[in-house]
Order: C-alpha cells, then sequence, then structure tokens
C-alpha cells in the first residue's frame, strides 16, 4: 500500500513540475529567455529522473491522462513561441528593407 500512495505522490509531483514548465513557457519574453528555458530544462530532467524511478518501483506503473496531455502542450507551447519570434523577425526584416529601399531612393533623388 506504502508503494503505491508513494507512486501516486510521485504522479502528482510529476503532474505539478509539468504545469509549472507550462507557466513558465506562457510568461516566456525576450528578456527572460535564459532564466525560463534554464528552469524549465532543469525542471524537465527532474521529471525524467522521477519518472524513471517510478518505472523502476512500479512495473504496472500507469501515466496519469494529465501527464500524457500537459506532456504534449509543452513542445506545442514552445513551438508557438518560437513561431510567434520568428513572424516578429520577420516583420522586422520587413521594416529594415523599406527603411533601406527609402534610402536608396533619397540617394537616387539627389
Amino acid at each position: 500500500m506504502k508503494n503505491i500512495q508513494s507512486t501516486l505522490n510521485e504522479v502528482k509531483i510529476i503532474e505539478n513540475l509539468l504545469e509549472e514548465v507550462l507557466c513558465e513557457l506562457e510568461s516566456l519574453t525576450e528578456e527572460n529567455f535564459d532564466s525560463v528555458l534554464k528552469s524549465a530544462k532543469a525542471k524537465m530532467a527532474e521529471i525524467e529522473q522521477k519518472r524513471l524511478e517510478n518505472k523502476v518501483k512500479s512495473n504496472d506503473f500507469k501515466q496519469s491522462e494529465k501527464i500524457v496531455q500537459l506532456a504534449k502542450l509543452i513542445p506545442e507551447k514552445f513551438d508557438n513561441v518560437i513561431k510567434d519570434w520568428a513572424d516578429k523577425l520577420k516583420v522586422v526584416q520587413k521594416e529594415m528593407e523599406f527603411i533601406q529601399n527609402q534610402k536608396k531612393i533619397t540617394i537616387y533623388n539627389r
């Protein structure tokens, strides 16, 4: 009975860590990128360690549906953040090209 309870506690800890990682990714900005990424990476390493410990403890360990759901959301969220930043970079690139073209036109008109 104690093994089952400790496994359930570990599952809850993993769920909480995954939720924290997801929240951190949602708050990701250019200013806090390094710290958030380091924190998320450390938490994911802790989750992996706990997952491996639970596999060893119990062969019939069943994954929590919440863990599966959160584990799918995290890479999706990270991909969305990267896509948003790439889109912003494209906008800035277009603005810079426009400014350079304006400079060329100004020089040509002189």
